[in-house]
């Protein structure tokens, strides 16, 4: 599958034009404004990441955090097997259930998102969707392969309270490949239904 195939949609309604490519180390960032204006300099995914928090619209606000490679493997960790039951926790209940396993967490290089962010995810997947990426990401063939998107974006509705706007975004620099792992994992997002795509910066001088 061409890249195009998955950097057509969905939409995200912000700019992917970046200007001031510097070299920092093993880094490259950008300027963060979309213009090219002003002196903050981000990471490729971070400049994705507050693009999509500055969105206007009215009736929802705009979040969305970093999602780690071992994201799925890390639930499974702190919550167990009943993903249905992961569903009816409060970002207050999940927080601090994350908390007891901190240190379980941390010794075995694993982490998750916010609980806010966390909770938006679990909404947005369900419990059907969720089982599926459970057993994909700890299905032994897979353990050693990743490809979870960088970004896990979504609106919430100030009416409902709920997230109703959700994208799973992998972040790419012009000359960057995507990875077979990468077009595996954003295949099957869209297979279960989930809003997943590769978002490919331009950049300008």
């Amino acid at each position: 599958m061409k890249d195009l195939d998955h950097e057509r949609k969905p939409s995200l309604r912000i700019s992917h034009i970046v200007y001031g490519r510097e070299s920092r180390g093993r880094r490259v960032v950008y300027l963060l404004d979309p213009k090219g204006e002003g002196e903050r300099k981000e990471i490729a995914e971070k400049v994705v990441l507050t693009r999509w928090r500055q969105r206007k619209f009215s009736g929802y606000a705009f979040s969305g955090d970093r999602l780690s490679p071992n994201l799925w493997r890390a639930l499974s960790l702190v919550f167990g097997d009943d993903v249905f039951q992961w569903t009816k926790h409060s970002p207050a209940e999940l927080q601090i259930i994350v908390e007891m396993k901190r240190e379980e967490l941390r010794r075995r290089k694993l982490s998750v998102p916010s609980a806010n962010v966390l909770w938006a995810l679990l909404q947005v997947c369900g419990p059907e969707r969720l089982s599926k990426l459970i057993a994909r990401h700890n299905n032994c063939i897979v353990v050693a392969q990743y490809g979870v998107p960088d970004l896990f974006l979504y609106a919430i509705n100030n009416e409902t309270g709920l997230p109703s706007i959700a994208r799973s975004v992998e972040v790419k620099k012009p000359e960057e490949r995507v990875s077979t792992d990468q077009r595996n994992e954003i295949a099957f997002l869209q297979a279960l239904g989930l809003h997943a795509r590769v978002l490919r910066l331009v950049e300008r001088e």
